[in-house]
């Protein structure tokens, strides 16, 4: 809800600049909000103008990473990528740890990031 403070012969609402986040934003973060910004500009007026997109995009980020994180580690595990690779061909194994994240990092950017509802 929106106040207002009389001055002189006008009203004007008393805007609060909303707090920044504790730590910057991440890439995920950066790229919802530019995706907002060009291709669901009224979703971004609207957190805009709540107060809550920093928020949100640092919600985003967060849950990105985490995701990121843990599928990179479920598929090389399903795959059968292990330590003793590494120790025996640590190129095949760079390779295919380059392979997994580039995957889950498009698709988390898909599934979150470019989302039509996203994690509103």
């Amino acid at each position: 809800m929106i106040t207002y403070s009389k001055s002189g012969n006008i009203l004007l609402p008393n805007l609060k600049v909303p707090e920044p986040p504790k730590e910057p934003l991440g890439i995920y973060g950066r790229t919802r909000r530019d995706y907002l910004k060009k291709n669901r500009h009224s979703i971004y007026s609207a957190l805009m103008l709540k107060g809550t997109l920093l928020e949100h995009l640092a919600e985003v980020d967060k849950t990105c990473r985490e995701e990121v994180e843990l599928r990179i580690k479920a598929e090389a595990e399903k795959q059968g990528i292990t330590e003793e690779l590494k120790a025996q061909d640590m190129l095949k194994w760079t390779g295919l740890m380059n392979n997994i994240k580039n995957s889950v990092r498009e698709q988390i950017t898909h599934e979150f990031v470019y989302a039509e509802e996203g994690l509103q």
